[in-house]
């Protein structure tokens, strides 16, 4: 009976002790959290956490509301818990955006607790990318932003000669605004591109710049490409000019990438006038323009674009990726100015400048140098290669073509522009250049700094060449040209054979006007350092009232190039 009773006795026991137990579970709550998580603010950045801490009475899981933040762990057993709260990217949305944490155990009620993402300082575009058609468009470039400040648009290249501003966001705490603009009518075949930027800066000082959007990007096409039929014209001359002095320095002029109709409607015409302008533009050659036969050839080319797939006379191809070269068939160019009566005659079309001008907007140029005609000594023949670059009326094309044609094709002047990247110039080069001036070019540069060696010490000797011109320019010895940072010297700072601007300095004066006058003179003119003086103090160059962008360097263009080539011609 003892055994039977303590038996019972201990049944009794263990089934008390399992209610007690299922009595205080059922007591417990499902999720208790022990953190504070009255007031969850998360930073901006990406990954940024909180941490969370609870007890689970049970198993349990927890989710967000929002595609923009995340938990980890997100489910687990009973017991003391720690969780994090990660935002999953940056806010970048211009306000603080809020969410929901939701923890829920196996069998109690859900716990939701609430949280906020602080939002970081943007700019945002509603779009970064816009394709305008060749008739043009008016574009908003439309931001908003939570940085107090003012708004400006930087671009990135001069496109003031197709688009224009309209209106811009008033300077004032506004969240949302634009910058609206109008893409003028693109009237070439080159597709047109512009970046722009909208920089929020302090309204106080605008060049602190406190934030930036992502770049705008414009791309405008350009007219379609067009197909001649008609070629009676092709090879037509006109006389443009005859000289009234000496007995003429020969310049022919002629058109790639022009076709039927655009030659039959007068702009092929209007585009030789506007080169014939804008060759005489700067000191001395607008003195000595009396000097000058031009005419010009018609080209009637099958395309009026340039590039794979499409056809011109002259074969002209822009080198692009970066490059402002130009190519083209020298043989095509030297046929068509054949046909020019008076260039039939050797002599004549050894000292001629011939001029391709590229029925494009794209800036590049280049200028050929260095044949021989017929077996003959190197002579003065030049091959300049420019496009209609913008427009007609555009400052960058008379820039261009002057020191194309008339700096490196007329006068043999190299350039006096330099890269630090290009260090000190090689020997080798120093010995090309110096065979240069053999021939008497190149005299605008020299590979000594010595003020009492250097080419042009005739100059700094000379008392009326000393202080500043009037562009503000002192005749000198300064390191940097021929692209090369060191070992070579040029004469002015700045000048129209460095960046297109300041006109020609005194030695590229000197040299142009011996080119002239040998040519329009022969074998009976001798130069004379007190007659070209005379000539030049009576016409110095002047600064000339341009636009704003005229002021402005342009992007350099490549040296000239030597081709060492003997040509033969009928």
């Amino acid at each position: 009976m003892k055994k039977l009773y303590y038996l019972s006795l201990f049944f009794l026991c263990s089934l008390f002790v399992a209610s007690c137990s299922d009595d205080d579970n059922e007591n417990l709550p499902d999720i208790s959290v022990t953190s504070s998580v009255d007031n969850i603010m998360l930073p901006a950045a990406k990954n940024a956490q909180y941490t969370i801490e609870f007890v689970a009475g049970s198993n349990w899981k927890a989710e967000t509301n929002v595609e923009w933040a995340t938990v980890s762990p997100r489910s687990g057993n009973a017991g003391e818990v720690k969780i994090s709260l990660i935002a999953k990217e940056s806010n970048n949305t211009g306000l603080d955006r809020s969410g929901v944490l939701k923890l829920t155990g196996a069998n109690g009620t859900p716990v939701e607790i609430a949280f906020t993402q602080f939002t970081s300082d943007v700019v945002l575009l509603k779009q970064a990318k816009f394709d305008v058609p060749c008739e043009g468009q008016d574009l908003a470039l439309e931001f908003a932003t939570n940085v107090d400040g003012k708004y400006k648009l930087m671009v990135y290249s001069n496109v003031s000669s197709w688009i224009k501003p309209i209106k811009a966001p008033e300077s004032r705490a506004l969240t949302e605004g634009a910058f609206e603009i109008r893409v003028l009518p693109n009237e070439t075949r080159d597709v047109r591109e512009a970046t722009f930027q909208i920089y929020i800066v302090d309204k106080n000082n605008t060049d602190n710049v406190l934030m930036e959007s992502e770049k705008i990007y414009i791309r405008q096409e350009g007219e379609p490409v067009e197909t001649s039929t008609d070629y009676s014209a092709d090879k037509q001359v006109k006389v443009l000019q005859s000289h009234s002095k000496g007995n003429g320095v020969p310049i022919v002029i002629m058109g790639d990438g022009f076709v039927d109709k655009e030659i039959a409607e007068g702009y092929y015409d209007q585009v030789m006038d506007k080169a014939v302008e804008n060759l005489f533009t700067e000191e001395p050659l607008r003195s000595l323009r009396e000097y000058f036969d031009i005419w010009s050839v018609t080209a009637v080319s099958k395309n009026n674009a340039f590039g794979e797939g499409y056809s011109t006379v002259f074969e002209s191809v822009l080198a692009g990726n970066g490059s402002s070269a130009i190519s083209g068939n020298m043989e095509k160019v030297l046929e068509y100015a054949s046909v020019v009566d008076e260039l039939k005659n050797l002599e004549k079309m050894e000292e001629t400048l011939a001029i391709v001008l590229l029925n494009t907007s794209v800036y590049a140029g280049t200028t050929n140098i260095g044949y021989r005609l017929n077996g003959d000594e190197m002579s003065e023949l030049a091959i300049a290669y420019c496009p209609v670059i913008e427009n007609l009326e555009s400052e960058t094309f008379r820039q261009v073509l002057c020191h194309e044609s008339m700096g490196h094709g007329l006068a043999k002047l190299l350039d006096e522009y330099s890269y630090q990247t290009m260090g000190e110039i090689p020997l080798t080069q120093v010995s090309a250049y110096r065979e240069f001036q053999s021939y008497g070019w190149a005299m605008n540069v020299d590979f000594t700094g010595d003020k009492d060696k250097i080419l042009w010490k005739h100059f700094l000797q000379d008392p009326r060449y000393q202080g500043v011109d009037a562009f503000g320019e002192e005749l000198g010895a300064y390191e940097g040209a021929c692209t090369y940072w060191t070992g070579a010297w040029r004469p002015t700072n700045e000048s129209m054979m460095r960046n297109n601007i300041n006109g020609f300095n005194a030695p590229s004066r000197e040299a142009i006007y011996k080119r002239v006058m040998s040519t329009a003179y022969g074998d009976s003119w001798t130069y004379d350092y007190e007659t070209f003086v005379e000539f030049d103090q009576a016409h110095l160059p002047q600064p000339m009232t341009r636009s704003a962008a005229s002021v402005k360097p342009l992007k350099p263009l490549p040296a000239p190039r030597f081709v060492n080539k003997t040509v033969w011609i009928n």
